[in-house]
């Protein structure tokens, strides 16, 4: 993992802080550090313990159940843009549900549960917005699981 600088536009350019003022962006940056990994390089794994949210700004990971298990599953695979992790960002002992492994060189915007934490108590904007996409994606997994119960 290598950390370094980087500039605002690239996290703007993240659907979940885009629609952000310069402001809070500027109160998130000084918690994001920059990690970049190899291909084939575990991120998260399946079961540890979640602190951190990740948004992947390079490359390609996939999200995986059971990694290394008979019967893994890949269950998506993620692009720039992406991220995964945000449910560590305000729930406590939370664990992650699947293993993310990249698939190529990658590089992601990581951000701690404390640093965010400290951020959301500053920006109501912030807390919305995660809010929004939260309930997004919860409608998304809804949708999922419909579809799967309808093909049995």
């Amino acid at each position: 993992m290598v950390s370094e600088m980087f500039n605002m536009s690239t996290l703007r350019a993240i659907p979940i802080f885009s629609s952000l003022e310069e402001a809070d962006l500027e109160a998130l940056r000084s918690a994001v550090q920059v990690v970049a990994m190899d291909a084939g390089e575990v991120v998260v794994r399946e079961g540890d313990s979640a602190d951190r949210l990740y948004c992947l700004v390079e490359g390609e990971v996939q999200v995986v159940k059971n990694y290394l298990e008979v019967g893994a599953q890949t269950v998506d695979i993620l692009s720039p843009g992406d991220y995964f992790g945000e449910m560590a960002l305000v729930g406590d002992d939370i664990k992650r549900s699947a293993t993310v492994v990249t698939s190529e060189v990658s590089k992601f915007l990581a951000l701690d549960k404390d640093a965010f934490r400290a951020a959301l108590m500053g920006s109501a904007k912030i807390a919305y917005t995660m809010l929004i996409e939260a309930f997004r994606r919860l409608r998304q997994a809804n949708d999922i699981i419909s579809t799967l119960e309808e093909g049995r």
